[in-house]
């Protein structure tokens, strides 16, 4: 029997990406200068006292995933010059609002993408979708970082992302498997 190779998930693997096109023509700029790189999914639950149990028991109900920023201020560096703009403007609502795109380079997939029977087979990775509302809490000139938090909202869709074949940039394929849940019967 062979051995699986065991092999630590390094923060590279791990790519945080901010969309700073449209949701029909994404532009996905990696943040790269950042010093954190800590997931916090902020489950949310609930106890039960079930009467067939001696104890409670704790239900989990749902997660909000949010992302703490540590962003090393270089000016010209994409992912700077798409965050400063965001600060600067104290940007509220809508404003604060970007996809948000997290991609598990160390969870490796084959997919082929269409469904044209000659349809070439890639390598992807998985990965998360999400629109979040980014929040500002400082900008340290001594230290010359940006603190942002990147915080999820709304439906996380789960997929696989490959890179472009031109542009290496990521392109998200929503797993069919992945299903928004109860769709409200009076919207349009």
């Amino acid at each position: 029997m062979e051995k699986e190779k065991k092999t630590m998930v390094k923060k590279y693997m791990i790519g945080i990406f901010l969309n700073g096109g449209t949701p029909e023509e994404p532009d996905w700029i990696r943040i790269r200068k950042s010093t954190a790189l800590e997931l916090n999914l902020n489950p949310e639950t609930q106890d039960y006292d079930y009467i067939d149990n001696e104890n409670p028991t704790t239900e989990v109900i749902k997660y909000k995933p949010s992302l703490n920023q540590a962003l090393t201020m270089y000016k010209g560096e994409p992912d700077y010059e798409f965050a400063f703009p965001r600060f600067y403007g104290l940007a509220v609502g809508d404003k604060a609002k970007c996809e948000v795109l997290i991609v598990f380079m160390q969870e490796s997939r084959e997919k082929t993408i269409g469904e044209d029977p000659d349809a070439s087979s890639v390598t992807g990775y998985l990965a998360w979708k999400n629109e979040a509302a980014l929040t500002f809490s400082t900008l340290n000139g001594v230290d010359s970082t940006l603190g942002m938090d990147i915080n999820f909202g709304g439906h996380m869709e789960k997929g696989f992302a490959y890179p472009d074949a031109e542009t290496k940039k990521p392109v998200f394929v929503k797993e069919s498997s992945d299903e928004a849940g109860w769709v409200d019967p009076f919207s349009a």
